[in-house]
């Protein structure tokens, strides 16, 4: 678009003609009038000059290329793009014809009735131009959120949107468990892999925190990194109404946002434009955001400053002004200060132990892991996962172990929070090897192999997959269950005592069941448990007991505990710490 346009254009007051071009389109088109004016809040925040980073212009972000796509709107209307362009009243008319086709289509020919809202979700989906379904449904959901607040009169354009009881909030599936690095996110969306570099970073290598700003939308920003020829992403996208973060890119992996500075850097994008702090920079987006930097900070031991925590505008060899003066620097940092814990410097090992695939693999509850490093044991719950909670950041090594199958492992430098290591376990025979041999003692618990899986499910190395995410039906699963969860230490002598093994068939039974092969008995519950849980006797009358097996086990473990202690102790005297790199000497 030339200057000469762009400078064209008209700023429009109290009196904008806007509220009018809106009524008109929607009476001719047959939409609703207001869900016209939330995609164009969503899109633009009612900005008829708005100009996205991905070459969206205009009210409703039409764009040459991509969607929603300013060549299939303006045919729906029966304009010409360029006429489209240079017009937001003509924007207003292309959007709802655009808006009526999708509905047309996707009702047998007919649209539905202008009053009733929520049968305009499926064309309100597709106006979003995604092919996720996903997306499209957030997108969806985004719309409909502004539709049921209402939004009060822009002084600007003089729009505004009265609210709207629609119920819709059922027409939303539930989000999966994400695989995000940071808990609070809503969903992992990956950006194309064309977009950034399958790399390893660990905490050493990342420094600096970057605070961009999109300039264009959230949902225009998601699509816009999915996009191969985009050359350009960044790990999270904030969203401005509500505070809503996808991640996009992990953090162990570098995003292409800052040019030369990404290898030490994780960057956020935050929903809106520069120049339009007082439309995007919402005190929602605010405190989101905060608390996502403040997490990565601590996860990864990044000082709380602002020599560590910077805006794209102020790091080395750049050329945009992102965030802008309109950022609210005292504010943000005194957010990010509140969230932080300091650097705690403890993390937690959780995963799962899967039959032969970590992914696609039936779980197997009830084998026996343990950390090698500290000699914690504990075995996976009933749906497979097994948890070890405040660890020493650092370098372990979890193993499992389970009868009919080889030893597995997977290694891991943990960071603060959640950090998953799986594992994959291998039929075969033998012993474990943290424990002695004992062929006469078989009752479902773990034994002694002398070989180790090479799936270790999470050391970072380059081209491994992405652990696994937990699936819906993991009712189970919680980040941060309550109580002591499995994985944890367990005296033997708060066990109930030890017992006799139960015999094979019994084992062998539970096994089959775990695997989907046969329906057998209920799966055993893990090995390490609550003390003093003897009200759970309905399950247990006699209380919580442990295998023989397990007490030698525990037994053994404390004299492998202090070896391993001694070991680790010898190892850190020859382990150097990186030292960390302020902004200012790379200049």
């Amino acid at each position: 678009m030339s200057l000469l346009l762009l400078l064209s254009l008209p700023v429009f007051s109290a009196a904008s003609p806007l509220p009018l071009a809106f009524h008109q389109a929607a009476k001719q088109h047959g939409v609703p009038e207001p869900l016209l004016l939330a995609l164009s809040y969503e899109a633009s925040r009612w900005r008829p000059d708005a100009a996205s980073a991905w070459g969206g212009y205009g009210l409703f972000d039409l764009r040459e290329e991509g969607s929603p796509g300013l060549e299939m709107a303006s045919m729906a209307a029966g304009l010409s793009p360029d006429a489209v362009m240079a017009s937001p009243e003509l924007q207003v008319q292309a959007a709802a014809a655009l808006l009526a086709s999708h509905a047309r289509r996707l009702n047998a020919g007919q649209a539905p009735p202008v009053d009733d809202l929520l049968a305009w979700w499926d064309a309100t989906r597709a106006f979003s131009g995604s092919h996720d379904p996903t997306l499209q449904d957030r997108y969806a959901e985004s719309l409909y959120a502004t539709l049921n607040f209402g939004v009060p009169v822009d002084p600007e354009s003089g729009l505004s949107i009265a609210a709207q009881p629609v119920d819709s909030w059922d027409r939303v599936p539930e989000a999966p468990p994400t695989a995000c690095d940071y808990s609070g996110c809503n969903s992992f969306t990956a950006a194309s892999s064309s977009n950034y570099t399958n790399q390893s970073r660990t905490a050493a290598d990342i420094t600096h925190v970057v605070v961009h700003t999109v300039q264009g939308s959230y949902s225009g920003c998601i699509s816009w990194f999915q996009n191969s020829s985009a050359s350009v992403s960044a790990h999270y996208v904030v969203r401005s109404s509500d505070g809503q973060v996808t991640q996009m890119v992990h953090e162990e992996d570098k995003a292409w946002h800052v040019g030369t500075e990404n290898p030490y850097t994780v960057g956020i994008e935050h929903e809106g434009y520069v120049d339009d702090p007082g439309r995007w920079y919402t005190e929602a987006m605010y405190q989101a955001s905060a608390m996502l930097t403040a997490d990565i900070a601590d996860r990864n031991g990044i000082p709380i400053s602002r020599t560590y925590i910077v805006g794209h505008v102020e790091l080395p060899n750049q050329t945009h002004t992102d965030p802008g003066s309109g950022w609210d620097w005292d504010h943000y940092m005194d957010l990010v200060n509140s969230f932080s814990s300091g650097g705690s410097a403890a993390g937690n090992i959780i995963g799962v132990v899967a039959d032969g695939d970590i992914y696609s693999g039936a779980r197997l509850p009830g084998a026996f892991v343990w950390v090698e490093q500290t000699g914690e044991t504990g075995a996976t719950a009933s749906d497979g996962y097994y948890r070890f909670y405040d660890l020493a950041l650092g370098s372990y090594t979890v193993h499992a172990c389970m009868d009919g199958f080889a030893e597995g492992t997977c290694s891991k430098d943990i960071g603060t929070g959640d950090n998953w290591c799986s594992i994959a376990l291998e039929p075969g025979d033998g012993s474990c090897s943290f424990g002695s041999t004992d062929p006469g003692d078989d009752t479902g618990e773990p034994v002694d192999t002398g070989q180790t899986d090479g799936d270790d499910g999470g050391d970072g190395a380059d081209g491994e997959e992405p652990e696994p995410t937990p699936q819906p039906d993991d009712s189970s699963f919680r980040p941060n269950p309550p109580g002591l969860p499995p994985g944890n230490r367990v005296a033997v002598g708060e066990t109930g005592g030890c017992t006799q093994a139960s015999p094979r068939r019994a084992a062998d039974g539970a096994r089959a069941a775990a695997l989907g092969r046969g329906p057998g008995p209920a799966a055993p519950r893990g090995l390490s448990v609550r003390p003093g849980a003897a009200a759970g006797a309905a399950r247990r009358p006699r209380g919580p007991q442990i295998s023989m097996k397990a007490c030698r086990l525990s037994a053994q473990g404390v004299w492998r505990s202090l070896r391993m202690a001694f070991s680790s102790i010898w190892r850190m005297r020859s382990r150097v710490r990186l030292k960390r790199v302020p902004i200012s000497s790379r200049l």
